[in-house]
């Protein structure tokens, strides 16, 4: 009932709010990633301004959904961008949508405004609201964040999280232990916050199923409950390919393996060449 309760939390946060930012941990899975690129679209497509932060490498497994397309590298995208001039030489401000740029019109009073009278500088995050998907605490962050605590001290800050782990990091943790992964939590959560203009669509099934196949090792493991079965139908309903998931998973382990034979073969060599200068 508490883990309901929890729930509920987090979807009235993220209807009361417009900017959110989605995080991971700092090596997150396949399954929190695939959360956070179909959680973030589909908080995006509910007319939210929301941005999900990875700085790591991206998997090869999901290079399929396009991370790059929806991933920040940095933070420097959430801050405001201040633009400062003496008010005493302004007398109107405007702005207009030209073809693709924002042009600002500033009307002088009594003065000639040059570029030498403006001042550039960045302002505070633009943030009210952070989910963070199977982050334990401030430590567990992406690299891009833990340098930026004024992010968690100014918004609302709630956590997902599913099977052992669990979150100090913010005020409010979503946990079921019961759940196979984050994915298959968001399923639920997307479910609830659907609209009759907006719903799940394929991009967004085919991110969470990739999180449910990859967390259940293809529904392999002991993870794999009849929930789970349930849930990745009704995705793959939606249009999520699961043949085409399972098999872009095996190509990215096999991918991941293959570079970590290489890298290991590279520290034998730097060892024997070691070795043999020593001699």
């Amino acid at each position: 009932m508490a883990s309901q309760s929890q729930k509920q939390q987090i979807i009235q946060s993220i209807k009361d709010v417009t900017n959110i930012l989605v995080t991971v941990s700092a090596d997150p899975s396949v399954d929190e990633l695939s959360a956070a690129l179909g959680l973030t679209i589909f908080l995006n497509k509910l007319g939210k301004h929301a941005t999900a932060v990875f700085s790591g490498k991206v998997p090869p497994a999901i290079s399929f959904l396009e991370p790059d397309e929806t991933f920040e590298a940095t933070a420097d995208s959430l801050r405001d961008f201040i633009i400062a001039l003496d008010k005493e030489k302004a007398d109107h401000l405007r702005y207009k949508v030209v073809d693709d740029a924002v042009k600002i019109f500033i009307t002088p009073y009594r003065a000639t405004i040059t570029e030498a009278d403006l001042e550039f500088s960045q302002g505070d995050y633009n943030i009210e609201l952070v989910l963070a998907l199977n982050v334990e605490s401030q430590d567990h962050l992406d690299k891009a964040l833990t340098a930026h605590g004024k992010i968690l001290h100014d918004a609302v800050v709630s956590t997902v999280t599913a099977g052992m782990v669990r979150s100090s990091l913010g005020t409010v943790d979503w946990h079921d232990d019961k759940a196979s992964g984050v994915s298959e939590m968001l399923v639920d959560l997307i479910d609830e916050l659907r609209t009759p203009k907006v719903t799940m669509d394929e991009q967004i099934a085919t991110a969470l199923l990739t999180g449910v196949v990859a967390a259940t090792e293809r529904f392999s493991n002991n993870l794999t409950s009849s929930r789970v079965m349930t849930l990745a139908a009704e995705l793959m309903a939606v249009g999520a390919n699961q043949q085409l998931i399972a098999t872009k998973l095996a190509e990215g382990q096999a991918i991941k393996a293959e570079e970590h034979s290489e890298l290991e073969q590279s520290k034998q060599a730097a060892d024997a060449a070691d070795d043999k200068t020593d001699d």
